[in-house]
């Protein structure tokens, strides 16, 4: 409340798509189903389910030369470092073909505990409620805790499977697909919350999330851009989760570092 009192011009700045995206995750029962935050969508302007199918990753603005528009559960991460349209490591990931962000606000609005707007005060007051959320709950979590109890259950690991995970990191939706063969890792992919974010154009010429939200934010001092910085901050994004290498001194070509894992 006080942040907005100072700075209420920030609930029409940086609503960017205006699609949300939750997986779900604490659960409160032993099936899964019931969650302290549910799992579901909201997409122009209607609450909707979610089926992992629907999810795709189109790559013609990232580096990368693998087809376009998997279903993670078939993805590939072919890199090319050269590819003359790309801009961004990042893949853009899309429900249905439609943009979608992820995090706090996306979680609280699905579970119906926030939705008054869709914005960078938005973004942080859901952040801060969700917060109380959790902590409201943590003494029943820990109640359940049983002294001297197992903690985990053995598993064999089978000779051939495939899997999904999809569940919330704090930064928002987070998704893994695996196929298991000969019991070793044969494919793994993952998707995660900044990917969402921060993605680039897809192939239908769509911004991302972050780039939506920055493309009709007013710029008081080009020199020194703050209001960027503050509509960046809200999604909170995570640089990890697109790794770039640069080398800020050199004049020479970029570095390009292939990691492959080891075989044998």
């Amino acid at each position: 409340t006080a942040l907005a009192s100072l700075f209420p011009e920030y609930y029409e700045i940086g609503q960017g798509c205006g699609n949300l995206l939750a997986f779900g995750v604490f659960d409160l029962n032993s099936n899964g189903i019931n969650k302290l935050l549910r799992r579901g969508r909201y997409t122009n302007s209607a609450t909707a389910s979610v089926d992992p199918l629907e999810i795709n990753e189109y790559v013609k603005y990232s580096w990368y030369s693998n087809p376009d528009g998997l279903n993670p559960a078939v993805g590939q991460t072919d890199p090319d470092p050269d590819k003359t349209e790309a801009y961004s490591w990042i893949k853009s990931p899309r429900y249905s073909g439609i943009v979608h962000e992820t995090g706090p606000l996306a979680r609280m609005w699905v579970n119906g505990d926030y939705t008054r707007g869709i914005s960078v005060l938005d973004r942080l007051a859901a952040r801060a409620r969700e917060t109380k959320k959790i902590a409201d709950n943590m003494h029943f979590w820990l109640d359940e805790l049983v002294a001297g109890a197992q903690t985990y259950a053995n598993h064999t690991m089978p000779v051939a499977a495939s899997g999904i995970g999809l569940t919330e990191a704090p930064r928002g939706a987070l998704g893994h697909w695996i196929d298991i063969t000969d019991s070793m890792i044969g494919r793994y992919q993952v998707v995660t919350p900044t990917a969402w974010n921060a993605s680039p154009k897809d192939t239908f010429g769509q911004h991302g999330p972050m780039e939506q939200a920055l493309i009709t934010t007013p710029v008081i001092d080009i020199a020194s851009p703050i209001e960027i910085l503050r509509v960046i901050h809200s999604f909170d994004p995570c640089l990890a989760c697109s790794v770039h290498m640069v080398r800020p001194s050199s004049k020479a070509d970029p570095l390009v570092v292939y990691v492959r894992p080891s075989v044998g």
